[in-house]
């Protein structure tokens, strides 16, 4: 687990404080944290600075929000909303984010 979140942080520490919780969160739901991990290692672009993107930027360090984007939003429009780092990619996935608030 430690090469992988030192993989995917790319040096960003950000990115390692939201691998280190997903970790955190596997202790207690393990099959989500496997899924996100998976789904990250699948989306080669998610890593470091896009990875803290996704986590702060577009879900406001909320790991429900952030395992929702990864379950339903499609991969090209995550990527694409986590390399935007001035917020745009918010607009990207509002309308998968809505559907959690329903």
């Amino acid at each position: 687990m430690q090469h992988t979140i030192i993989e995917f942080s790319k040096g960003n520490p950000g990115a390692m404080a939201f691998l280190m919780e997903l970790a955190n969160i596997g202790k207690t739901y393990p099959e989500t944290a496997q899924f996100a991990f998976f789904k990250i290692n699948d989306l080669k672009s998610l890593r470091g600075t896009n990875l803290y993107v996704l986590w702060s930027d577009l879900c406001g360090k909320d790991m429900d929000k952030v395992v929702h984007l990864l379950r339903e939003c499609p991969g090209h429009i995550l990527e694409d909303a986590c390399n935007r780092q001035d917020y745009s990619g918010r607009a990207l996935v509002e309308a998968y984010l809505t559907q959690l608030d329903n």
